[in-house]
């Protein structure tokens, strides 16, 4: 009860310097002055004012808040586009790395293995296919070892063996044809044999 008489005498004594100030007389003056159609239309254009005020105060706060999502939606789609980017890189990186991995694995792979393996993909099994050992030219060219191979196809048909050749010369590791040299046998099926010189290219050991 002490506290509320303290607030209501402070508030008292508040009201009563406001009442003691002379632009508030002035006021009060002018307002007694009105007659009361005046006084009527100036409370309503009072409340008009409070009213506006009200509703430029909510806008305001409806705009910030929309404005406030938007940065937040343009940030996360930024977010999201950075994942995206990561998560491609990371792809190109392990992609790259099991390209580079298994280019290095047919880098190691044996010419014999590597001819025996273009032939499988041209259709021709193991049973008629062979190749020399390698032997190597009496000139070395440059930075590159050159070995050369002779390889037999027997009984095979003449689609086989061009198919062969070009991929041979299309391939995964560099390989050039030399000749190729085609015995029909005067097969009345069109079967022949063939015999393929190539050479094949090796980086120099440094």
């Amino acid at each position: 009860m002490g506290t509320k008489k303290k607030i209501g005498n402070i508030v008292h004594k508040a009201g009563d310097f406001v009442s003691e100030q002379q632009a508030f007389q002035q006021l009060k003056a002018k307002w007694d002055e009105l007659d009361p159609q005046s006084r009527m239309y100036l409370k309503v254009l009072s409340a008009s004012a409070g009213s506006l005020l009200l509703i430029f105060i909510m806008a305001s706060s409806i705009y910030n808040v929309y404005r406030i999502k938007k940065d937040v939606t343009t940030k996360l789609d930024l977010l999201m586009l950075v994942q995206s980017a990561n998560d491609e890189l990371r792809r190109l990186k392990e992609s790259n790395a099991s390209a580079t991995s298994a280019h290095a694995d047919l880098d190691s792979t044996p010419w014999p293995a590597y001819f025996e393996n273009v032939a499988s993909n041209a259709g021709i099994g193991k049973e008629v296919f062979s190749v020399s050992t390698e032997k190597m030219p009496e000139k070395p060219v440059g930075e590159t070892k050159e070995s050369l191979f002779d390889i037999s196809l027997k009984h095979i048909n003449i689609k086989q063996a061009i198919r062969y050749a070009v991929n041979l010369e299309s391939g995964a590791k560099p390989v050039k044809l030399r000749n190729l040299a085609i015995d029909t046998k005067q097969d009345p099926k069109g079967y022949l044999d063939a015999t393929l010189s190539v050479s094949a290219f090796t980086p120099a050991q440094k």
